[in-house]
Parts: structure tokens; sequence; C-alpha cells
């Protein structure tokens, strides 16, 4: 009898089972499970639109900073980088006439950072006030109609330490980003609408991520300009980032690349240098790299520089150029981990 009962319930389990595998859609059935494969990001450094890049764009070549690497950046599962100017309409000027240091590219640089392929921006940097809460604004609603991602900057106060989350192969990603300096628009409103590195809100919010997101990737602006090591302040923020949760610490701002720490077990990369972004100050303004970061499910992070020579027009850099900037890069990490 016992044995009688036992095959009627199989056969109903397997009834039931051949009815739910017959209401799947063949989408259901087909869709492959990428929640094991790996992420490729590609993180660049700093990106100005104004100036010349500008001009250029207003005059309809929306493609022109990204012209000799746009297939490059596409290429990844993600690309992000650090956008160091408002996008902003200020009838036609994109470069103060009385502060050379003062910049802003057109509402149409939004297009062109769409086009070449980048998912997600930083606006958590000290140009980002340069014109200020007006072209702010503007700055988000032109790279919203472009369809590209930003993080470090809301309309909303509320809202500044609430990460951007993208999904990419069926995992979270959530970026935050913080700058340690304004130029001096700290105290004019503009660390209402642009995330500082504020300690006691940032650390937090990277905790909470973790409970819904599976990787966790903050962008840091801060540090002295033009120089090859972090300042101390700096290391001891990206540490306490890492320490909070976060996977991978993005830095920017010197415009020089700096060196890279694995730390526990996140990657720090504390300065890309310059992408995007004309400085003729020497060797090291207009040489840099790029990383491919590679998240890893149940095993971690990992990276490997790309050398550029950044500027107007970033290219791959070739032959001496790139055999000298990763070696200097490699050494500078060396002394981060030693």
């Amino acid at each position: 009898m016992l044995q009688k009962r036992i095959f009627i319930y199989l056969a109903i389990l397997l009834i039931l089972y051949g009815f739910w595998v017959a209401t799947k859609s063949p989408g259901d059935q087909n869709k492959p499970n990428n929640r094991n494969q790996t992420i490729k990001i590609l993180a660049v450094g700093d990106i100005n639109l104004g100036r010349q890049t500008g001009q250029k764009i207003l005059g309809g070549d929306y493609d022109y900073a990204f012209e000799y690497l746009n297939e490059v950046i596409s290429s990844y599962d993600l690309a992000f980088g650090n956008l160091e100017s408002q996008l902003a309409d200020l009838d036609g000027e994109t470069q103060s006439p009385t502060n050379e240091y003062r910049f802003a590219g057109p509402p149409e640089g939004a297009d062109g950072l769409k086009s070449a392929g980048f998912d997600i921006v930083s606006l958590a940097n000290n140009h980002m006030w340069d014109y200020g809460q007006t072209a702010l604004f503007e700055t988000f609603a032109n790279l919203e109609r472009a369809g590209v991602e930003y993080t470090g900057a809301n309309r909303s106060t509320a809202n500044l330490y609430k990460p951007t989350t993208i999904e990419v192969n069926g995992q979270k990603i959530a970026f935050f980003a913080v700058t340690m300096l304004l130029n001096g628009y700290e105290k004019s409103g503009a660390a209402d609408y642009v995330a500082m590195a504020d300690t006691e809100k940032l650390l937090p919010a990277i905790t909470a991520a973790k409970a819904e997101a599976d990787w966790i990737i903050v962008s840091l602006h801060g540090g002295i300009e033009y120089r090859a090591t972090p300042i101390p302040a700096k290391v001891e923020l990206a540490r306490e980032i890492v320490d909070a949760g976060a996977n991978v610490v993005i830095g920017h701002h010197t415009h020089v690349p700096q060196g890279v720490e694995q730390y526990h077990d996140g990657l720090i990369l504390y300065s890309l240098g310059n992408f995007a972004f004309w400085q003729p100050f020497g060797y090291w303004t207009e040489h840099s790299f790029v990383t491919e970061i590679y998240l890893k499910p149940n095993i971690g992070v990992d990276y490997n520089p790309i050398a550029i020579n950044s500027g107007w027009q970033p290219r791959l850099a070739n032959g001496d150029d790139e055999a000298k900037i990763l070696q200097y890069v490699a050494q500078l990490s060396a002394n981060l981990n030693r």
C-alpha cells in the first residue's frame, strides 16, 4: 500500500514538473545564467569636454574627444570615467575668458560620451560647480537625455550618498563618487548637490549597499595635483572605503598617474591621471593609463593597466611610450604594496 502511494506521488510530481516546463517562455528556457561570469570594466581618468574640445563639439564633431578609442571603450561590459566638466548651454563659451581653469562642455558632450561607449561617469570633482547650480542641473538633464548614468551629484541633497546601480550579467554594481575639494565652492551651496568625502555619510551608505549589490565601486577625487604619490589622507580614506565594503576605489584629480594598491580584498587605483584632458605640463600629464577591471564572482577583483597618450584626443600608447608608462606604474604600485 505504501509503495503504491509513493508511485502516485511521484507521478503527480512529474506531471507538475512537465506543466511548469511547458508554461515557461522560450526566452526563459534559453536564457543563460551569467551570475558567475566575469564582468569586464574599463575605467579611465579625467575627461574635460570644455575648452578646445567643447568648440569642436559645438562645430558638430561630437566624437572628437574619443575618436581614436571609441571602439576600445565600447568593447567592455561597462565603461566608467571622471567627467571633469559640466555640460551646459553657455552661449558658445567653453572656457571662461577671465579664468582658464573654469570651463564646461556643451550639451552635446553627453552624446559624445554615449557614442563612445561610456555607461557611467563620476560628477564628484572640483569643477562640477564652475558655472553653478544651473549648469549642474543642465548636466544632469543632458546625461539623462543621452542615456549616460552618473554618480556623485544629485538634484536632491537627501540622495547625494545613494549609489547608482547598474546590472551586468545578472550582477548589481553600486557606484558611489565623492570629492575631497570643490575649488572653494564648498560653502556656496555646491556641497548640497555634489557629494563631499564625508565619511560619516559615505561609509554607512557603502555598508548598507552591500545588502543589495554584488559589487561596490567608489570614485574618489582628491590629492595634490602633479604629485606621483598619494597624500596620506587619501590613502587613509581609500582604505576606509574598502574596509566599509567597497571592492574597487578609482582615484582622480592629480592629473598624473599614481600607483595601484591591492588592499585586503579590494583594489585601489589612486589616480588614473588624464584621459581626454589637455595639459602640456610635462610627460606625465600627457601620458597615463586606463585600467581593465575584472569582477570575478566568488574569486575577487583583478586588473590590467593599459598605457595611453592623453590629451585632446587620447590614444593607446605603443613602443617606448607604452613600456615606459607600464614600468612606471608598476614601480609606483610596488612602492604602495611593500
